[in-house]
């Protein structure tokens, strides 16, 4: 049997403070979209190895998006007028 110390056990009360801050918001929000992404938030502050997606693994998806905001914009300006 392999024995592993107690400090392997130990979390950083900088990961603590962070955990239980997501841990509040989850609690006092209503919106079921909102709890899952605090619960994600969570996984990602106690997880921070894991891999994440990055616009390179999404090419073309950072102007499609501009073109949707200016899209936007252009839209709600015609509108005010």
């Amino acid at each position: 049997m392999t024995v592993n110390p107690i400090e392997r056990l130990d979390i950083p009360l900088e990961q603590v403070a962070r955990v239980a801050v997501l841990l509040e918001a989850k609690v006092r929000s209503w919106s079921p979209s909102d709890r899952l992404a605090w619960s994600l938030d969570q996984q990602l502050v106690t997880h921070p190895e894991a891999p994440v997606s990055e616009d390179a693994d999404y090419p073309g998806w950072v102007e499609h998006v501009a073109a949707l905001q200016a899209h936007n914009a252009k839209a709600r300006k015609e509108a005010r007028s």
